[in-house]
């Protein structure tokens, strides 16, 4: 997954970018999914069957959307290593009167006890990770035995067509857009990128199951645009 643009953007790197688009970053998200990206969270967490009671982390949270869309009988928990994506979330909790611990944590190395969590899920935040395997196996550390992971992250579609104009649509509007509507296109020039060199669906669910994910699966959604890969720890 370490393409070298990817090597070139260090952690520090990308958490200073995340904390200087962070006032902006829920208004570009809807501008940039064409409102799709609320719909997108809510069949992720969909794929999870959570039960009630639930112990559920957000993983790479940004400003909570994911954990805040969770069934109110969940015992949600959101981590993220933006401390200023953290305090919006945290706002917005507050907002909506809604029980969300927030914890500052990589995760290359989660801050949490292993077996401490029924689900995980990751929304656009794997494509930020230095290394999947390492951050693979600190999910599954945290996962109690037989339970479930689901990942979110923007893809490419798999038509030629298709293709050709998703590629224009992220090289050509998605600067133009966030140059009007937020501090820069740099940042976004970053997002075009990544998610242009992410792997496609079949790769990243190989990763997956290579970083010691059992039953992994994917489907896509948006002409292709999102996948969601869903997978499990397996049981002891």
């Amino acid at each position: 997954m370490n393409t070298p643009e990817r090597r070139r953007r260090t952690p520090g790197a990308i958490r200073r970018m995340f904390e200087s688009v962070a006032p902006g970053y829920d208004r570009m998200n809807r501008i940039l999914s064409l409102g799709l990206d609320q719909g997108w969270r809510r069949a992720a967490l969909a794929s999870l069957e959570l039960s009630p009671g639930a112990r559920v982390l957000d993983l790479c949270c940004g400003t909570g959307d994911l954990a805040l869309l969770m069934p109110p009988d969940t015992r949600r928990t959101g981590c993220d290593f933006t401390p200023a994506m953290l305090e919006i979330a945290r706002r917005k909790a507050v907002r909506h009167g809604v029980e969300l611990p927030l914890v500052g944590g990589d995760a290359m190395r989660l801050p949490f006890r292993s077996a401490t969590f029924d689900a995980v899920v990751v929304g656009f935040g794997v494509r930020n990770l230095p290394d999947l395997q390492v951050a693979g196996a600190e999910i599954l550390r945290v996962l109690v035995p037989g339970g479930r992971l689901a990942v979110l992250e923007f893809t490419r579609p798999a038509g030629r067509l298709a293709r050709i104009g998703h590629r224009a649509f992220l090289r050509v509007l998605v600067p133009g857009i966030a140059r009007v509507a937020a501090s820069g296109p740099e940042p976004y020039g970053y997002l075009r990128d990544s998610i242009l060199e992410f792997p496609d669906p079949g790769v990243l669910a190989a990763q997956l199951g290579s970083a010691g994910f059992a039953a992994v699966r994917w489907r896509t959604r948006s002409l292709g645009t999102v996948a969601i890969h869903t997978a499990t720890r397996e049981a002891e």
